[in-house]
């Protein structure tokens, strides 16, 4: 059983990491950023926008293995990440109610012959369990490969995960 945090320890080690959460994205289309069914939360889809002077801005596009890197990719993964915390956030108003993270899914932009799909989402998940620590951070995760992605984004990670009760 993951251990339960005290109010305010998850902000607070975004503060010490010196992560802010940009606002919710707003959806692409007709759908919610995140919906709870019992004690889980499926958390949409999500690119790696950034929230940069009052404007959203995807700065990073292109092909994995051949436009960008493993380094570059990684860093989109971990905005795809805070988009999630903010999305986790804004429904159940604190992330201290997070008491697993259950599943995470990254869809790669890949150019032929990319392999590396497992090194490049290490970046989410590496910022997920900086976040709430190993126990209540480390997940399963699945890597999928595509061949092209909405506005030629990098990466796009869904995410679910396990809450306690309000």
């Amino acid at each position: 059983m993951a251990r339960e945090f005290e109010t305010g320890v998850v902000e607070a080690r975004l503060t010490q990491l010196q992560l802010v959460l940009p606002p919710v994205p707003k959806p692409g289309g007709h759908y919610a950023p995140a919906v709870l069914t019992g004690n889980l939360l499926y958390v949409s889809g999500a690119i790696g926008t950034v929230y940069e002077d009052g404007r959203w801005n995807l700065p990073l596009v292109g092909k994995l293995g051949s436009e960008l890197t493993i380094e570059q990719g990684r860093l989109s993964a971990r905005y795809c990440v805070l988009n999630h915390l903010a999305a986790i956030k804004a429904s159940l108003g604190t992330l201290d109610r997070v008491r697993q993270v259950v599943k995470l899914t990254g869809y790669v932009n890949a150019a032929p012959g990319f392999t590396k799909a497992p090194l490049v989402l290490d970046g989410a998940s590496e910022l997920l369990t900086s976040v709430f620590g190993a126990e209540i951070g480390l997940h399963a995760r699945t890597a999928v490969y595509q061949n092209e992605m909405s506005f030629n984004a990098p990466i796009e990670t869904d995410l679910i995960v396990e809450v306690a009760p309000a």
